[in-house]
Order: structure tokens, then C-alpha cells, then sequence
């Protein structure tokens, strides 16, 4: 085994930032949402700030997993084509859950908690015996 190599793949699917970015976005957009269904005409302004929300959510984890997760184009992509889509559902629920739930995931993951996702401590070379 190389040393600082992962000793099992199963860390989170996305980014910590990624993931509180999506919950940042929910709230942020979320808000403007209720505001805007409490109204008559407000209401069809919601399908705008859903592509809103969604859209700087895509934006955001496309970028955060291909720059910072050094994750290719292709994955970077579907990540955030999925985070999107979480977070342009209206009315802060399922971008909240799915975000807080990664969130929670990729901290504890990071933190070494979740088992399988430790890295393994650095292997010394054989030491040859002292020649007399």
C-alpha cells in the first residue's frame, strides 16, 4: 500500500462547500419564494426564482467540484446538474434536506468519523540491520 493512500472509497459524493452552498442557496432563494406565493402576482414570478436558484446552485458546485474537488468535467457537471435540481424545488425543502444530509456526510467524512474513510498512515521502509 502507497503511502497516504485512502483505504476504502465511500467519502461523500460532493464537496462540503458544494453541499453548503446548496443549503445557502435554498435559504437565500427560499425566502424570496415564500414572499412571492403570499402575493397574487407574486406567484408567477416563482418559476423564475426557481431557475434562479437552481442556477447558481449548478454554478456553484460545477465550479467548487472541478477546482477545488479536482473532480473531472463529466462528473463536475452531473454533481452539479443533480445539486441544481435539488435546489431549484421550491419552498426550501428538499435542497435543505439533501444539502444538510451531504453537509453532514462530507464534515464527518472529513473529520475521519465515518469508518472507511480514514487515510492510512504512512508505511516506513524496511530497516536493514546494523552490520557489525
Amino acid at each position: 500500500m502507497q503511502e497516504n493512500q485512502p483505504v476504502a472509497t465511500g467519502g461523500p459524493p460532493i464537496h462540503y462547500l458544494a453541499a453548503l452552498l446548496t443549503v445557502i442557496m435554498d435559504w437565500i432563494w427560499g425566502a424570496a419564494e415564500g414572499g412571492a406565493t403570499l402575493t397574487g402576482v407574486g406567484i408567477l414570478a416563482v418559476p423564475l426564482l426557481m431557475l434562479a436558484t437552481g442556477g447558481t446552485a449548478f454554478m456553484g458546485t460545477l465550479l467548487i467540484q472541478k477546482f477545488v474537488a479536482a473532480d473531472g468535467w463529466g462528473k463536475s457537471f452531473a454533481k452539479a446538474f443533480v445539486m441544481g435540481i435539488v435546489a431549484g424545488l421550491p419552498f426550501m425543502v428538499a435542497g435543505t434536506a439533501v444539502g444538510g444530509v451531504l453537509l453532514g456526510w462530507a464534515g464527518l467524512s472529513g473529520l475521519g468519523i465515518i469508518q472507511g474513510t480514514a487515510k492510512a498512515p504512512p508505511q516506513l521502509p524496511p530497516q536493514k540491520p546494523p552490520q557489525t
